[in-house]
């Protein structure tokens, strides 16, 4: 299996996981916040949804830097709008990584403000911690449907809401 295969199937294994916790989304408690430190529920859930364009991102461009390019956040009332809106994204993704070149992925890749240099990676680096931040900041979801009463969908296996494997 190539490289951009491997970072393929974990996209599309991620985005499986992703949909079930659209579907569970409280678009009525989108500005839940946990804690004063904490991002709203809305900004959390959205950040999961785009991370998919991430792949395209890193296989296209070689940086992204927040002072030219500030984020613009796309407003969703719906889980019909977020399943639309995350499916265009993973689309993007899997196409960038399906039309890449293996040799793309050891392109060096930044991520700044200004002059200010948070990181420099390959892209098959980008790609691959866009699929941990996507893990990560859905358990973080997870979490936050727990505490407003949500049952938690399953991501790995079960969960305390769901004790058999769907």
């Amino acid at each position: 299996m190539t490289r951009k295969e491997q970072l393929q199937a974990q996209l599309a294994a991620e985005a499986e996981t992703t949909r079930k916790f659209i579907q569970a989304f409280p678009f009525d408690k989108k500005e839940y916040q946990v804690h004063e430190k904490s991002m709203k529920l809305a900004d959390i859930f959205l950040h999961v949804l785009d991370l998919a364009l991430w792949a395209e991102m890193a296989v296209t461009t070689n940086e992204i830097d927040f002072e030219t390019a500030p984020y613009d956040p796309k407003q969703l009332n719906s889980v019909e709008e977020a399943m639309s809106y995350f499916n265009e994204c993973v689309d993007k993704g899997m196409n960038a990584l399906k039309n890449a070149e293996d040799s793309v992925f050891d392109e060096k890749w930044t991520l700044r403000s200004g002059s200010t240099i948070y990181s420099v990676s390959t892209k098959e680096e980008i790609v691959r911690m866009a699929h941990n931040q996507t893990v990560h900041h859905r358990a973080q979801l997870g979490v936050n449907y727990r505490l407003l009463g949500i049952p938690v969908p399953q991501s790995y296996g079960p969960t305390a809401d769901y004790t058999e494997f769907q």
